[in-house]
């Protein structure tokens, strides 16, 4: 039975059991009181008695962030980025108990982190962890959260408008071109792979020799970022690439070797656009032309996956042939990274 009352600091609610202590909690609103002693009774009637135990209505934030970390977390792909994001949760809430942890309070914590200038889906992950641990608590550790996760009634930032950076008229040249000035080797093949197979920049670096069939025009890649294996077709030009005497004529361990992160490509990746405009600007000095502000500005690596999806449909293939190269699972996410040229579709439109 509950029972509520109002005082100096809140609303006390109190559940009591025949021939058990009780248990109380004190809130600022009484349907938050309510909620949890609701919450708390329903448990009660489902033999879950592990929530009258005071012990678990104490438990900080830091606490449980701490058992999770220790337990799931462990298992995640996305271990490292996560570990990131429950850094910043426990920062906020760590000395907070988890029952204690309300809307308000998480509605101006994603206030602040966007006024801190973190991205709209930055932002989102926070907020996700932040409902993962909570969750974590309800489920594994029998913390009744009164009204629920928080979490889940919280507004997540809008998501930013999805990129649609196709390659302009001369880029890739200039782009290869510069690989080849490059001391950074296997770069040009690297940007040829990701343009003919739409191959995400870790699936490049991770890529190994055992897992490429040159004759059988195929490469398998069994860990990506979406939990599934999934084989790519390599056209001619990705075959030609591979074959390139700059790779390891060995052919054993890593095709691109030299890179053990993704982050060494990214870097190798970020001199060669340098450099590439560098010698663009040069060029349009000495003919005495205006150089375009849009050549290889804001250009990324990950730009040339939108760039590969995009081309593989304009050179025919169904949505289910370019869903296997690309491994997208939604036609939703596999629309964002397409971005068909409307000059080529004005073309077969006649």
């Amino acid at each position: 039975m509950a029972t509520f009352e109002k005082r100096p600091g809140g609303w006390r609610a109190q559940v009591r059991r025949k021939g058990a202590k009780s248990i109380s909690r004190t809130f600022d609103l009484r349907k938050d009181a309510e909620a949890w002693a609701a919450e708390i009774e329903r448990e009660i009637r489902r033999g879950n008695l592990a929530v009258v135990d005071t012990a678990t209505t104490k438990l900080t934030f830091g606490e449980c962030a701490d058992k999770y970390a220790a337990g799931p977390l462990t298992s995640l792909r996305s271990r490292k980025t996560s570990e990131l994001y429950l850094l910043k949760a426990r920062a906020r809430f760590g000395p907070s108990f988890i029952t204690a942890i309300r809307n308000a309070e998480v509605a101006k914590w994603r206030d602040a982190l966007l006024g801190e200038g973190m991205s709209p889906r930055s932002v989102a992950y926070c907020l996700s962890v932040l409902s993962t641990v909570l969750t974590f608590a309800q489920q594994e550790l029998s913390v009744a959260l009164p009204g629920g996760n928080p979490v889940s009634a919280v507004r997540k930032p809008s998501p930013p408008k999805g990129r649609d950076r196709r390659l302009l008229p001369g880029e890739l040249v200039a782009l290869l071109q510069a690989a080849d000035r490059s001391r950074a080797v296997g770069l040009r093949q690297a940007i040829e792979l990701a343009i003919e197979t739409s191959m995400r920049l870790s699936e490049i670096v991770h890529l190994e020799w055992r897992h490429v069939d040159l004759s059988a025009k195929t490469a398998h890649l069994p860990d990506t970022k979406n939990g599934e294996s999934r084989t790519v077709a390599l056209s001619s030009a990705a075959v030609a690439a591979l074959s390139a005497p700059a790779l390891s004529t060995k052919r054993r361990g890593r095709v691109f070797s030299n890179w053990g992160t993704k982050f060494a490509l990214e870097k190798a990746w970020a001199n060669c656009r340098k450099n590439a405009l560098s010698t663009y600007l040069e060029e349009c000095t000495e003919a005495r032309s205006a150089p375009d502000p849009a050549f290889l500005n804001d250009l990324r690596f990950h730009d040339l996956r939108h760039e590969a999806t995009s081309r593989l449909f304009e050179r025919g293939l169904g949505i289910m042939e370019v869903a296997s190269m690309t491994g997208h699972k939604s036609l939703s996410m596999l629309k964002r990274y397409t971005h068909v040229d409307a000059a080529r579709l004005a073309e077969k439109l006649g």
